[in-house]
């Protein structure tokens, strides 16, 4: 199989390289779901950069978009990057993120050159989810004018 994966302290990170084909995306989505540290997990990054072709049937997309689809029930707030520049990895990765995002699957993605990019956007989110869980922890003020 082309491809490799590795946990991450906040996330999981799959390279991929060569031609690579739809049961090999597969096998990565089954990783990563099946692992109860996907619970916790506040990204994935699809580093596709040297990746030569992707070999899909028709409705492969679909297959795959189902599939996270599904993870999204449980897996409200993943960050999703792909990395890439080669120009039918890029047409895939947008076919899928907009087939996501037509199904309203609430992940963030982002399609990114290099890998420094990608990192790069995920501080930029593991910052606004901070921000977002220390406003969730301070109790609102009330005025009371009876008081």
């Amino acid at each position: 199989m082309p491809f490799e994966t590795k946990w991450e302290p906040n996330g999981f990170y799959a390279r991929f390289w060569g031609d690579v084909r739809i049961d090999e995306i597969a096998a990565k989505n089954r990783h990563f779901s099946n692992s109860p540290r996907s619970d916790k997990a506040h990204y994935q990054i699809f580093d596709g950069s040297e990746i030569t072709s992707i070999v899909l049937p028709p409705n492969g997309i679909n297959e795959i978009a189902s599939h996270d689809i599904g993870m999204g029930y449980y897996m409200k707030n993943l960050s999703v990057i792909h990395i890439g520049s080669n120009p039918e990895v890029r047409e895939f990765y947008e076919r899928y993120i907009s087939t996501c995002l037509r199904l309203n699957l609430t992940w963030k993605f982002q399609i990114c050159q290099t890998l420094e990019q990608a990192r790069t956007w995920i501080q930029q989110q593991e910052k606004r989810r901070g921000e977002e869980l220390e406003q969730a922890a301070t109790p609102p003020f009330y005025f009371n004018p009876n008081f």
